[in-house]
């Protein structure tokens, strides 16, 4: 029997809390709140991995598929969803438009606006002008929802600066890595406030890592993904707890399904060596190498 380590694409994901905007014209866009629904990477922000579309059975959180946009009907997109009980799903969601496809009218770009209620959905407004990697503010019209000045496809995004400051850039929005500029994944999601959607950003790819020996440097840990180990924020929950992602789980440990359900398992050495299985069998985590998990 082997595991599946309860990820995605071979990227762990970050969730960015970027709060609704109102102010004056030339207002920078909102900067991540620092309230994390979960471990994740970024520069240490919080954020969740998500399931491994190779699983055998399909947690039923997710009810349709986003990198593959599967599982919905006419007039609705498969996102990504923040859940009552705090967790991530995946759910089918009308809206206006399709901030990925992008099937607005000529002239016009779908984006996540956020109108004076604080309610954010999709909608189409007026195509901006910064290319993607560009800096970007909100618009500076404020006769109506307020939304950034990125082109078509892109969200402005706050990213931290070397100086130790914080940068708003326009990077692009996806469903899957194929959407993706060369050296970026569709490994960013974004919690936006007065929203349950949690839309996918491209970001740079995860470093490679020794998941059994833990090099990665803190506040990252590493853990197994669909290929190969990588670093990410690392997660505190103990052996045996419910998880989602496997970077909730402690170092050293990751969330695998076996049986029924998705829990946190400590790593092993798989066939044989060390770190050892204390309780359980090692079985092997699929697609890491020498990588197991001890499972009952």
């Amino acid at each position: 029997m082997r595991v599946h380590a309860v990820l995605s694409g071979g990227a762990l994901l970050v969730a960015l809390w970027v709060a609704a905007c109102t102010g004056e014209v030339g207002r920078r866009p909102p900067v991540d709140s620092g309230q994390p629904s979960g471990p994740g990477r970024d520069a240490g922000d919080g954020g969740s991995p998500l399931p491994d579309g190779g699983l055998n059975t399909t947690p039923s959180d997710f009810t349709c598929n986003v990198a593959k946009q599967e599982g919905c009907g006419a007039g609705t997109t498969c996102l990504f969803a923040q859940l009552a009980d705090g967790g991530t799903g995946s759910r089918c969601f009308a809206g206006a438009c399709d901030a990925v496809r992008q099937d607005c009218p000529a002239g016009q770009r779908c984006t996540y606006a956020t109108t004076s209620a604080g309610v954010t959905q999709r909608q189409c407004v007026a195509e901006g002008t910064t290319d993607e990697g560009g800096a970007c503010t909100m618009s500076p019209d404020v006769s109506g929802p307020s939304f950034d000045t990125c082109k078509k496809g892109l969200f402005c995004k706050d990213e931290a600066l070397t100086d130790g400051g914080t940068g708003f850039f326009c990077r692009k929005l996806c469903d899957a890595n194929t959407q993706c500029s060369a050296g970026t994944e569709c490994n960013t999601v974004l919690r936006l406030q007065g929203t349950l959607e949690l839309p996918l950003l491209c970001g740079p790819p995860a470093r490679p890592c020794d998941a059994l020996g833990q090099d990665c440097a803190a506040p990252l840990a590493c853990y197994p993904s669909t290929q190969g180990p990588v670093c990410a924020s690392r997660g505190t929950l103990s052996e045996g707890a419910a998880c989602d992602f496997s970077n909730q789980c402690a170092p050293g440990s990751t969330c695998v399904r076996s049986g029924t359900e998705l829990l946190c398992r400590p790593l092993c050495r798989f066939p044989t060596g060390s770190p050892a299985c204390a309780s359980g069998t090692c079985r092997p985590v699929d697609n890491n190498p020498n990588v197991g998990a001890c499972v009952p």
